[in-house]
């Protein structure tokens, strides 16, 4: 489920760089003449991710929100086709990329209200 949506894949792509900065930042205790070399490289990787998260976050305050037709959830949608974060169901602004599959898919309609329907094949 960590792989569902757009903002979940970034967002998990920023902790792994988190975890990578300072990964890197402990490469330093091998080789004692190169640490302010690795701390600086951990520390620039950290701010990459803390750059990340503060960029998802603006993207997340925009994307529009919908109702799963699936399991009845709201979900933000990023761009015009999406996943559901929590049953893995295709969503789509646009009836023209909803996929195709009518069992796992979904075409979700939003205007000023959030409506759904299953798209028919």
């Amino acid at each position: 489920m960590i792989w569902a949506s757009k903002i979940n894949k970034v967002r998990t792509l920023a902790l792994l760089l988190t975890f990578l900065g300072i990964g890197v930042m402990y490469f330093g205790f091998v080789w004692p003449g190169w640490m302010v070399f690795f701390l600086f490289l951990g520390i620039l990787v950290i701010f990459s991710s803390v750059g990340l998260y503060f960029w998802i976050g603006i993207l997340s305050l925009q994307a529009v929100q919908v109702e799963c037709p699936k399991c009845g959830r709201m979900t933000k949608i990023l761009g015009k086709v999406d996943q559901c974060p929590y049953c893995k169901v295709y969503l789509s602004l646009d009836p023209a990329h909803a996929p195709k599959k009518s069992t796992h898919s979904a075409n979700a309609v939003s205007g000023s209200e959030t409506e759904s329907s299953e798209s028919a094949t």
